[in-house]
């Protein structure tokens, strides 16, 4: 069974040129994509994430599900 790996990722909205943009991005690795929908950034996302670590699968350690009920996912500003 392949483990699963669980990324935290911020999604923004943002004007491009005369339309809107989806862009998703994950600070931990440096990884972002954008697609004209949600869904169709996430998906690029996913794709950019899958070839990322299949370029450096020694990151995929970094990414792998601990636990299967964490207490709390959260991310604070500052």
């Amino acid at each position: 069974m392949e483990e699963k790996i669980s990324i935290n990722i911020l999604v923004r909205e943002e004007q491009m040129e005369d339309k809107k943009v989806f862009i998703v991005n994950n600070e931990e690795l440096g990884i972002s994509d954008f697609g004209d929908t949600l869904d169709e950034a996430i998906e690029n996302f996913r794709r950019s994430i899958n070839m990322y670590l299949e370029e450096y699968p020694e990151k995929k350690n970094l990414l792998i599900k601990q636990e299967e009920n964490p207490v709390l996912v959260s991310k604070i500003s500052l």
